[in-house]
């Protein structure tokens, strides 16, 4: 079987037969105890692909969706220049063992440097294997994210 990562719309990847299926096991792994439950809102991607500031990338395997990696670039006042940061990042658990995820993040560091960000921001849930995984293949931890519930959404 083959494997391929391309860029997609936004449009694609949601009417993919499996994107239901994805979305559904992405939401049990999204789980942050203080925050909201997971609810993609999908008008809003639309909202931001439009901007030309969201790139989705999808991973198939021949033509099965079996991950993706969306990206977000925008200026970062506190730098002054434009930057990439992983928004989403998912590949399904029984396809992790093909290469997919190290291959999206590596399309995912193409596309931000096509759109001259000078580095790629990847957020890991802590504990998880994406943060073991992180530090083999050229990425140094630089921050730790702190949750606390405020209120009921």
């Amino acid at each position: 079987m083959t494997l391929s990562i391309r860029k997609c719309t936004v449009f694609e990847i949601e009417n993919a037969p499996n994107f239901s299926a994805l979305l559904a096991e992405y939401a049990t792994e999204l789980v942050v105890d203080g925050a909201p439950p997971f609810s993609a809102k999908m008008e809003m991607y639309h909202a931001l692909e439009k901007t030309g500031s969201f790139q989705v990338l999808g991973a198939y395997l021949e033509d099965k969706l079996i991950g993706f990696v969306t990206v977000l670039v925008s200026v970062f006042p506190h730098v002054g220049v434009l930057m990439a940061v992983t928004e989403s990042l998912f590949v399904a658990k029984e396809y992790r063992k093909t290469g997919a995820g190290l291959k999206l993040i590596r399309a995912a560091e193409t596309y931000a440097y096509e759109r001259d960000a000078p580095c790629l921001l990847v957020s890991a849930p802590f504990g998880g294997n994406l943060a073991e995984v992180l530090p083999h293949v050229g990425y140094a931890e630089t921050n730790r994210v702190f949750c606390r519930k405020l209120a009921d959404v």
